[in-house]
């Protein structure tokens, strides 16, 4: 029996890192890495790492050998961003080019890093990859720079999304926010015009499985065909699981205090 290629993925504690764990086990031998949330995934190995300590990060690909890298480790939360730039640059931008350099440059390791929507400022919608990048956020702004980063590597794959899914960890995503308080018979608000084009992380994965066995490289967006604002998001959720959609208000984000 042929032995199964090796995938390493960072931020596996992650809600999008789990749920490619979860999808790629059968096909490949997986190493998750994670660094303040352990977690426990049948039929992968977990392990704890700083992905800015440079000698760990060496040590554990030249080590595993990965036929594939996925880097999904990075600090999300916008507003934490905002008032931790230092940590954030560390995180998304330093902690990137950590993983860029630990791969030897005769190594034929597929790296996939994980960018977001949020590099365009959203003015125009429809964004395609040869759109002028105008980050708004210092979230997106160190996503970006993460993504040269990775662009100084040849066989290397950007995906720019959003997704929605099911954590690993005890916290709630947008989705699994709307779905708790919904359940909850609470009462939510829902942006009105704000429009995004989210995909749900398993047809995300699968998108993903295609792009490796294609051996696409570059740049490339990665979202659902159509988009919509965050009130009918969460009508369909609500649609979905049969709950009550009138406790879904929409509100302009005019009115709403970040």
């Amino acid at each position: 029996m042929k032995d199964k290629k090796r995938m390493l993925i960072t931020g596996v504690s992650g809600l999008l890192g789990n749920n490619l764990a979860y999808y790629f086990r059968d096909r490949y031998k997986i190493l998750g890495l994670y660094h303040t949330h352990p977690v426990s995934i049948e039929g992968i190995q977990t392990q704890r790492l700083d992905v800015l300590s440079e000698v760990d990060i060496k040590r554990v690909i030249h080590g595993f050998k990965p036929d594939v890298l996925i880097h999904c480790a990075s600090l999300t939360n916008i507003d934490q961003c905002e008032m931790d730039k230092e940590l954030t640059r560390k995180v998304n931008l330093l902690g990137t080019r950590i993983i860029v350099e630990g791969i030897n440059r005769e190594d034929s390791t597929k790296l996939i890093y994980i960018s977001t929507d949020s590099v365009y400022d959203g003015r125009k919608g429809y964004f395609s990859e040869s759109d002028k990048v105008n980050p708004l956020s210092y979230y997106g702004l160190t996503k970006y720079e993460g993504e040269l980063e990775v662009l100084k590597r040849g066989n290397s794959l950007i995906f720019r999304t959003n997704i929605f899914g099911w954590n690993i960890q005890d916290k709630y995503s947008l989705a699994e926010w709307i779905l708790h308080e919904l359940s909850n018979n609470q009462s939510i608000r829902g942006f009105k015009d704000v429009y995004f084009s989210s995909i749900y992380t398993f047809e995300f994965a699968r998108i993903l499985d295609m792009a490796i066995d294609k051996g696409l490289t570059g740049v490339y967006n990665c979202g659902s065909r159509t988009s919509l604002s965050k009130y009918e998001f969460a009508l369909c959720i609500a649609e979905r699981f049969n709950l009550n959609k009138s406790l879904i208000k929409p509100i302009s984000i005019d009115d709403f205090s970040f």
